[in-house]
């Protein structure tokens, strides 16, 4: 699958795409969404948060969004679905929680388990 993960913390960026690497999924961590099977955003950023994003971005319809945050704040996730988000991680979390929103939401259960 291609992923993009964006995230304004290099290292939280950088240890999503080697463990999604690693269950050979194609990962870029760049800030342009191009035509991805999913992009994990975060919501807190200096410049322009996850909402900001969601109402910015034109993906292409079969693009699922996952919010990365450890803001957690009801207001917040309840907008992100309303504006196309299918689901939510609390950092931190692990490989396992986040393979498993990928099998999930992609409708398969390729993915290994770590």
């Amino acid at each position: 699958m291609r992923i993009l993960v964006l995230d304004d913390c290099e290292a939280l960026r950088t240890t999503v795409a080697d463990i999604l690497k690693s269950f050979d999924h194609h990962v870029d961590s760049t800030g342009e969404a191009k035509e991805y099977d999913f992009i994990f955003v975060d919501y807190k950023m200096p410049v322009n948060d996850g909402i900001w994003f969601m109402k910015n971005a034109k993906l292409p319809r079969r693009t699922r969004v996952i919010l990365m945050t450890a803001f957690v704040d009801n207001e917040v996730i309840s907008e992100m679905f309303k504006l196309g988000a299918v689901g939510y991680l609390i950092k931190p979390f692990d490989s396992k929680e986040l393979l498993r929103h990928i099998d999930f939401h992609s409708g398969s259960q390729q993915t290994p388990a770590p």
